[in-house]
């Protein structure tokens, strides 16, 4: 053979070498299903409370549910006096004359 044909070869099997290469990234799950879901959908429900503290939180945030401990009789949501009941953490006091007479407020009746 002679030096072009011999170039020419060596060109044309780097050229397939790197193309073998470069798929295997792509053909790493081949005949697995690939799953585009969020990484706290792949958690078990063994290790689901493993997780640190802000990862917990946001995953419990994202419940359809009431919790049996938020149902409890004697349960207060806030137990700070003056505080709203849905915004426990503000620093705003709660103007509780603009809102209606509910069991909550524990306004007079006249009923």
């Amino acid at each position: 053979m002679d030096l072009k044909s011999c170039l020419v070869v060596l060109l044309v099997a780097l050229a397939m070498v790197a193309a073998v290469e470069s798929s295997k990234i792509h053909d790493a799950a081949w005949g697995l299903k690939q799953r585009h879901n969020n990484v706290g959908d792949m958690i078990g429900e063994e290790t689901e409370m493993l997780l640190d503290s802000e990862a917990g939180r946001r995953q419990l945030m994202q419940g359809r549910f009431i919790s049996y401990e938020a149902l409890k009789k004697d349960n207060i949501p806030c137990g700070q006096r003056g505080k709203s009941y849905y915004d426990c953490n503000n620093r705003n006091q709660v103007n509780s004359y603009r809102r209606g007479c509910t069991y909550i407020t524990r306004c007079a009746r006249s009923d």
